[in-house]
């Protein structure tokens, strides 16, 4: 009978300890997201607003879950800032020429792939720094944060410039984490 309660009184800690994570995840990403919202209406216009609920959402969950996930994250948002704040001028560099943006030419969408891939990719050199056995847990957080702290950038873009923006970032991310972990496989002894 013991053994019961001792169980249901576990039960109970762990969901008050889960749900104080998710409260302080909560709490953390709406001072975040509120930072990056008035930085982005500065930067590129009210239309960024929209998106940020998306990072609220990806960093109350990366807040909730913590540890690999959570360290992965952040190197990802340090990265995802600068992109989220690259002036949209970078990305569509026939528009600065003057052609007609009605016509559909000027659409980067390999640009904004190629600089998502760039930054995605510069997220390796801080992966290879973290723990072996947090590396997976840390290139999917590093992919969550770069794509949710750049995501406002969005705003601004054409969806063919946005999509390549935000897959070729999570792409270069995984691709990093990758050869991250293929070069630790590489140097466990056999």
């Amino acid at each position: 009978m013991e053994s019961i309660v001792v169980s249901d009184v576990a039960r109970r800690a762990r969901r008050a300890y889960e749900a104080a994570r998710l409260r302080r995840g909560l709490f953390r990403a709406v001072v975040l997201g509120s930072l990056l919202g008035l930085v982005a209406v500065a930067t590129i216009g009210r239309a960024a607003l929209v998106w940020i609920p998306v990072f609220v959402v990806a960093w109350t969950f990366l807040e909730w879950r913590g540890g690999g996930l959570l360290r992965g994250g952040r190197i990802g948002a340090l990265l995802g800032v600068p992109l989220a704040l690259t002036p949209a001028s970078m990305f569509m560099t026939c528009c600065r020429a003057g052609c007609a943006m009605g016509l559909g030419e000027c659409s980067m969408s390999r640009a904004c792939a190629i600089v998502g891939t760039v930054m995605g990719l510069a997220v390796a050199g801080l992966l290879a720094r973290l723990p072996s056995k947090d590396r997976l847990h840390a290139t999917l957080g590093a992919a969550l944060g770069i794509v949710a702290t750049s995501v406002p950038r969005c705003a601004s873009l054409m969806l063919g410039e946005a999509a390549g923006l935000l897959l070729g970032a999570l792409a270069g991310t995984i691709a990093a984490g990758l050869v991250c972990a293929v070069v630790d496989r590489a140097r466990q002894p056999t």
